[in-house]
């Protein structure tokens, strides 16, 4: 778990998997049923036939429910997404899994619940003979029926306990349909799921319904409690418990009573200045941080209209999009889509992928689809006009990544020109330092671009090889502390820039880790890109740093070789 400190309090921060964009915050109920149902009890034979019965009533239920909220919920969703609701009743209405079900409880005189969890369990097993994508969607639509009729074999005593519950942040196990019409109905504002993917029905059809959520945040029975309240950031699959009531406005882009206090640039101790810019997605956010004194966007990110249009995004719609932000901001960095196979675009991921994470993203993406590179690029020079545009460019892995951006920048360019577009300056070109190579070609890749930006989070995944999400306790808790490798990469890079002159920002959710920011600055860094809820905590924090006891601390942690031993260095002050 990473957290953050202001002058009064530490937030507890969680991290996951972003599944659909935008700000809820409410109490927390949790819906973490399942199909465990165990018990040595056998039926007697005068109990079959109410059984029985009971599994008729049940079904029933459930499918006049789905009816309903397929009707009910139809404006949100797609036709094609909308069929997802007939594939659970034509699953309700199948023959086989029925005549499995009652053959269970009239031959093994198995309790309803048992029975279910028996016949699920068959087709599991056979779905595991063949690996596919459309098999393993199917299985997920096979528990969440499942699940429905669990929840509807309930009394309804027990069901009536789910009502109140309209403003509120939903827990589950993983996102489903039967969650999600249950947020819907309920005026639940969010949902958190603790496992999943984005390629499931109920990952689909949330995004599709617009309720921010977040998957992949692993066991939270130990983390929250229900009733707790917490922040679900959609944007950037990030849940704060017990956020303060400014950092909720922050992040939804209100101002509290009485306005917000104008944040000046952030002075350390020995009167250098640290540079804090905003990391953003929207136009909105941008003109929020704005308001408290932020005027540079140091990151902006460009995927969300990319997702929205399904990879076709229009030029004319981008290049306004992009206008309102930079008329809201005094300089601006556009990170140019870093897409993987598991945004949805079918467009460009006809195939799964084994590892999307190594797989066609960032810039690889970008250059295998030309046009949308070149959209991207016309987009934000058609935006910028007469100023100097800048794009960074994602999962860099040489040279060679910045140069064709460069080129085909100077080609869009030159293209506008000749249509009579004002762009006299040529696109700057940043790269993102986030994967091993780039790191060890850090003296290539600054030499050949104008600036360059470090994402913490990537990096520190890929050169400690643990990824954020896992809900593996022994993978996870890696991730929530600095290793010195990290440490080392950054000093690195931080060198370099300097040595030949180049701006460096480091973006990244790990800044709140313990004692991570201190450390930073000691190796040399002074431009950060925070997103808006964090500005606030980043700024107290960099205001009170003294940057020679940084330094010192910082060179000892470079030289340990654990996160163990970093850990033991740091100040009781920095934890």
């Amino acid at each position: 778990m990473g957290t953050t400190s202001d002058t009064s309090k530490k937030l507890q921060t969680l991290f996951g998997q972003s599944v659909s964009p935008g700000v809820a915050y409410g109490p927390v109920f949790f819906n973490t049923q399942s199909l465990d149902f165990t018990t040595d009890r056998r039926l007697r034979d005068d109990e079959v036939e109410s059984e029985l019965a009971r599994v008729d009533s049940v079904a029933r239920a459930a499918r006049v429910s789905l009816v309903h909220q397929r009707d009910q919920l139809s404006g949100h969703f797609s036709e094609e997404q909308r069929r997802v609701f007939d594939t659970h009743l034509t699953l309700l209405e199948d023959p086989t899994i029925e005549s499995d079900l009652r053959s269970r409880i009239e031959d093994g005189r198995l309790y309803f619940e048992h029975a279910l969890r028996d016949v699920v369990e068959v087709y599991e097993r056979l779905f595991e003979v063949v690996e596919s994508e459309k098999l393993r969607n199917k299985l997920a639509d096979m528990r969440d029926v499942a699940l429905r009729l669990v929840r509807y074999a309930k009394p309804a005593s027990e069901r009536k306990k789910d009502e109140g519950r309209q403003g509120g942040i939903l827990v589950v196990r993983e996102l489903t349909l039967s969650d999600l019409t249950e947020a819907l109905d309920q005026g639940l504002t969010g949902i958190i799921a603790e496992e999943g993917n984005l390629e499931s029905h109920g990952s689909i059809l949330t995004s599709a319904a617009g309720i921010p959520a977040i998957l992949g945040a692993g066991s939270l029975q130990d983390c929250l409690h229900e009733g707790q309240r917490v922040m679900v950031d959609g944007d950037n699959g990030v849940i704060t418990i017990e956020p303060s009531t400014e950092a909720v406005h922050s992040a939804q882009g209100r101002a509290p009573e009485g306005g917000f206090e104008i944040l000046a640039p952030p002075i350390l101790s020995d009167n250098s200045t640290v540079h804090l810019t905003a990391a953003v997605a929207s136009p909105s956010e941008a003109k929020q941080v704005k308001g408290i004194g932020i005027t540079e966007m140091g990151l902006y990110r460009t995927e969300l209209p990319v997702i929205q249009r399904q990879g076709h995004p229009r030029e004319d719609s981008l290049s306004v999009l992009y206008g309102q932000v930079i008329a809201a901001s005094d300089r601006v960095c556009f990170r140019l889509p870093d897409l993987k196979s598991t945004s949805g675009i079918q467009t460009f991921y006809s195939e799964e992928e084994t590892n999307p994470a190594m797989g066609l993203r960032g810039v690889r993406l970008l250059l295998e689809y030309p046009d949308l590179l070149k959209r991207q690029l016309r987009a934000i020079l058609r935006a910028t006009g007469d100023e100097v545009a800048r794009v960074v460019v994602p999962f860099a892995i040489d040279p060679e990544d910045i140069e064709l951006v460069r080129f085909c920048a100077e080609s869009a360019r030159e293209e506008l020109r000749l249509e009579g577009f004002n762009v006299p300056h040529p696109v700057e070109v940043g790269a993102v330092i986030e994967t091993p190579s780039s790191a060890l070609l850090g003296r290539e890749l600054i030499q050949c671009s104008d600036f360059v930006s470090i994402d913490l989070d990537s990096l520190a995944e890929s050169l400690i090889m643990c990824e954020r999400t896992s809900g593996h306790p022994r993978v996870y808790d890696r991730t929530r502390e600095t290793h010195p490798v990290l440490l080392r990469a950054v000093r690195k890079i931080a060198a370099l820039t300097l040595s030949f002159e180049k701006e460096l920002t480091v973006a990244g959710e790990s800044l709140v880790q313990e004692g991570l920011a201190q450390l930073l600055v000691g190796v040399g860094v002074r431009r950060f890109a925070i997103r808006p809820a964090l500005l606030r905590d980043a700024h107290a924090m960099l205001s009170e740093m003294n940057p020679e006891t940084c330094g010192r601390i910082a060179e000892k942690a470079c030289r340990v070789n654990t996160a163990k031993q970093l850990r033991e260095l740091l100040p009781a002050t920095w934890q």
